[in-house]
């Protein structure tokens, strides 16, 4: 899953400390991930970060739709 501890994959970028959103979406007895495939190949949890003055929820609804559509 997500990996954001430890070294970055990226020598030229650092990981930042950043509130965020993920969804647990179950279907059928499956769960939705997505797939990224750079700086390395991983499956995460549609979600993201929270921007400035939107609230979790706002966060998880517009992370999901960017993420899955």
């Amino acid at each position: 899953m997500i990996r954001r501890f430890g070294e970055s994959p990226r020598p030229d970028v650092a990981y930042r400390l950043r509130p965020g959103a993920y969804a647990i979406l179950p279907h059928r007895g499956r769960l939705l991930v997505t797939h990224q495939a750079d700086p390395l190949p991983e499956l995460q949890l549609p979600g993201g970060g929270i921007d400035p003055g939107e609230s979790p929820v706002q966060a998880l609804y517009r992370e999901v739709f960017e993420e899955t559509g």
